[in-house]
């Protein structure tokens, strides 16, 4: 029986290192998610700003060609902003099946986890029946002994 738990403590043990394995996967993902978000708001900003730029250069005297230039600015910053938003999606995609991953490994330690448990209380209920049947043995030796005892000292003072 030992040897039975020993090994279920072991399997259980490898789907702990599992479960702990996907944690930390996820915990990756968050910060790539977190730096892609950090990224897309920057982008954004950088945006804003050129817009700001491209729209406050009405005031003074600009050439046809720096106009180009910063509406080329702007595409290409909207370039970045598609790009991080195709990369964000990807990083959730990848989170939410990390996600499911860690909770079917969370269900597959607390199994685990119960079945060592009953092992472990079949192996303790075994071994106090059995002890229980030695002191049985030992009362019922006992009340046998002092049984002859008292019958022979019965005996003994009924033939005095």
């Amino acid at each position: 029986m030992k040897q039975r738990i020993q090994r279920f403590s072991r399997i259980l043990k490898l789907r702990e290192n599992d479960r702990q394995a996907e944690q930390i996967e996820l915990a990756e993902e968050r910060r790539e998610e977190d730096a892609v978000l950090h990224r897309l708001d920057s982008l954004k900003s950088e945006k804003t700003k050129a817009i700001e730029d491209f729209l406050g250069e009405g005031e003074r005297v600009v050439s046809r060609q720096e106009i180009w230039f910063q509406r080329q600015c702007i595409d290409v910053i909207e370039k970045y902003i598609g790009e991080g938003k195709e990369n964000l999606n990807e990083v959730q995609r990848r989170i939410a099946g990390t996600e499911e991953r860690l909770l079917e490994r969370h269900r597959d330690v607390r199994v685990m986890e119960g079945y060592v448990d009953r092992l472990k209380t079949d192996e303790r209920k075994a071994f106090f029946d059995v002890e229980q049947v030695e002191l049985d043995d030992i009362a019922v030796t006992r009340y046998g002994r002092l049984g002859r005892l008292s019958a022979g000292a019965a005996k003994g003072e009924d033939s005095k």
